[in-house]
């Protein structure tokens, strides 16, 4: 018993190979004769050039480069509402070329995307970068889990977004509105996570070119240009119907798309996947097993523009045989890439530098989804040119690495009140808080979700921190000079209308003499007209200032403390009474009882120590004497 199973089965057959080798020449020439004539080009691109124009002598590829359509190529820029009008970087140009030839490392396109321009900004990084921790955060948030794939985003170039904010409103609203409709249209997010991973994937590719180019470089090359086409075809069809910035992807896939160099792509990648369809009849037998294939039909894509029927085919080879050109089917195959490799690249350049765009929005995204998950609250605060700050349940977002859930807290300033000066206990949360509102005033002005759930604030000039000291081996002056000189530093270089945040000002001196600074500091702040937050121990010294009313321009903060003279970790108006520092001293063990009993428990264990090491040395020396 026979049963026939009819399957349709899609091959891909290989180009014709026209390669003679070199003992067949030899053969057909004589040992004595040459085999190459003087006439022969010596530039392997010369000879593919007039190889190529030879064999399609309809002129279509008889160009070794051709015009690019996609020149000029501009990146859909999702930083700023200008059109991105910077020229194409050289070397990021140079990288990707050497990658397609499979000479590029991973390391060296990377090190490229992490400096890529992150924009314009008045502010000063040196201000408030290290104070505020700004690298620990985008350590903590660098990893990206899309889909369950996990990924590294270039924490150089998030490094720099968030030290240069843009100083203009649109920017930042412009942000803001592509991170409120990935927030509110689910299609969208998931677009632009399905782009991020065909990006990533063909990053992947342009990483590992050394080891893939040098097993199968052809076909790592049709890979590289598959994965630019499913990039493409995502971004012109993933966004349509968006109305913030994610346009710019809908409108730069459809310019892409619509190209004359992109139709080439798509042809010869049709070609390289599916040049015939196969037809087979297969006989079963009773068994189950197969017993016999028949051939029933083939059918070419002659639609094709790469297709050539078999008599043209056989006539080119036949044509190469009598010329003697050295051309297999991998010469024909790579000069046909390397030529549409040529006309897309371009616009491949720009959108490899689109990852580091949508990797921020991720990661903002991903860092709002945590804070949420732990019952916190983020917001694309409001900026206003000359607003005050009114911050709602405010928390520090260094403090997710260490705890499940800080203690978030209020905050607000009046134009008659724009400097505050925070007191509280040790350990209260007073340089947190500071922490807290940098971070949240460069996020904000970065367009990004800040960790609050409500915000308003003042388009800032600048940013000045002064919370951390960091010691050097080639600082000149002590902890105290070194504060004075940033204080200078901040009179001479921040501008009126700036964000200052400043901890324990002068706390290392003399209290008399550095009430007298920090009073100096107060009044002349007052010139610039900043939004300042500082923090100070001399309780008296600013319950004397609380006395003087509003008179001084000054507000006053205090952290809160529970009935068990505990910190609460929330800020109420007002000076605090102490800043309980024995309390602080007992609960880490730092009394005069603990460290007494420490110090007897050391001497009797040095005791016994030494009793047994006398008694072990004792009959060894007795037995030497004697």
């Amino acid at each position: 018993m026979r049963n026939t199973l009819k399957v349709l089965v899609e091959v891909r057959l290989s180009d014709v190979v026209i390669r003679k080798s070199y003992l067949r020449r030899r053969m057909e020439h004589g040992p004595g004769n040459r085999i190459a004539d003087d006439t022969r080009p010596s530039s392997d691109s010369s000879v593919m050039s007039r190889i190529a124009s030879f064999i399609y002598s309809d002129g279509r590829f008889g160009h070794q480069q051709p015009p690019r359509e996609l020149e000029g190529f501009l990146l859909p820029n999702l930083l700023a509402p200008a059109a991105d009008t910077d020229t194409e970087p050289e070397r990021l140009t140079h990288l990707l070329d050497l990658a397609f030839l499979g000479r590029a490392s991973a390391g060296e396109l990377d090190r490229e995307l992490d400096s890529m321009p992150a924009g314009t900004t008045p502010w000063q990084p040196e201000h408030f970068v290290d104070d505020l921790f700004l690298s620990d955060l985008i350590n903590a948030n660098l990893t990206i889990d899309v889909n369950g794939q996990r990924f590294r985003a270039h924490r150089g170039f998030l490094e720099r977004v968030l030290s240069t904010p843009p100083g203009d409103l649109p920017t930042i609203r412009y942000r803001q509105a592509i991170l409120r409709e990935l927030d509110s249209n689910a299609s969208f997010a998931e677009a632009s996570e399905q782009l991020l991973v065909d990006l990533y994937r063909l990053l992947t590719l342009l990483r590992a070119s050394r080891d893939d180019a040098r097993l199968e470089p052809t076909r790592f090359r049709f890979d590289v240009l598959a994965a630019f086409r499913s990039v493409v075809q995502q971004m012109a069809e993933g966004f349509d119907g968006a109305t913030s910035g994610l346009q710019r992807l809908r409108d730069a896939g459809t310019t892409i798309l619509e190209s004359k160099a992109f139709k080439n792509l798509q042809a010869l990648l049709d070609h390289h996947e599916k040049m015939a369809t196969l037809h087979l009849e297969a006989f079963i037998g009773a068994d189950g097993r197969l017993r016999h294939l028949e051939i029933q039909g083939l059918r070419e894509a002659r639609g094709n523009p790469y297709y050539r029927r078999p008599l043209r085919r056989w006539w080119d080879r036949l044509r190469a045989f009598y010329r003697r050109y050295d051309l297999g089917s991998k010469e024909l195959v790579e000069r046909l890439v390397m030529g549409v490799w040529h006309e897309v690249a371009p616009a491949l350049l720009r959108l490899v530098q689109l990852i580091c765009h949508l990797e921020l929005y991720t990661v903002s995204r991903a860092f709002a989804a945590d804070a949420r998950s732990r019952g916190l609250e983020v917001c694309l605060p409001t900026i206003e040119a000359g607003g005050e700050i009114e911050i709602e349940a405010l928390f520090n977002p260094l403090l997710l690495a260490l705890m499940d859930r800080p203690v978030p807290t209020n905050l607000e300033t009046t134009s008659a009140s724009r400097i505050t000066l925070v007191t509280g206990p040790n350990s209260g949360g007073k340089t947190r808080l500071l922490q807290a509102v940098g971070i949240a005033g460069v996020l904000a002005h970065c367009g990004l979700y800040a960790p609050c759930a409500r915000a308003r604030m003042p388009l800032a000039a600048d940013l000045f921190a002064s919370i951390v000291e960091l010691d050097r081996a080639d600082q000149s002056e002590g902890r105290l000079g070194t504060e004075l000189v940033r204080l200078r530093t901040l009179f001479e270089s921040v501008p009126a209308g700036s964000l200052v945040l400043l901890d324990e000002l002068c706390s290392g001196t003399n209290p008399s003499e550095a009430i007298e600074i920090v009073d100096m500091v107060l009044r002349l702040l007052g010139q610039i007209r900043p939004h300042a937050l500082v923090t100070t121990h001399f309780l008296d010294f600013a319950r004397e200032l609380e006395s003087q009313g509003s008179s001084g321009g000054l507000a006053f903060l205090q952290a809160e403390v529970d009935d068990r003279q505990g910190a609460t970790f929330r800020f109420i108006p007002g000076v605090a009474k102490t800043s309980l520092a024995v309390g602080t001293a007992q609960r880490l063990g730092v009394t005069f009882e603990e460290l007494e009993r420490t110090l007897e428990y050391r001497a009797g264990n040095s005791d016994d120590s030494l009793s047994e090491e006398i008694d072990e040395l004792t009959p060894g020396d007795h037995s030497e004497q004697e």
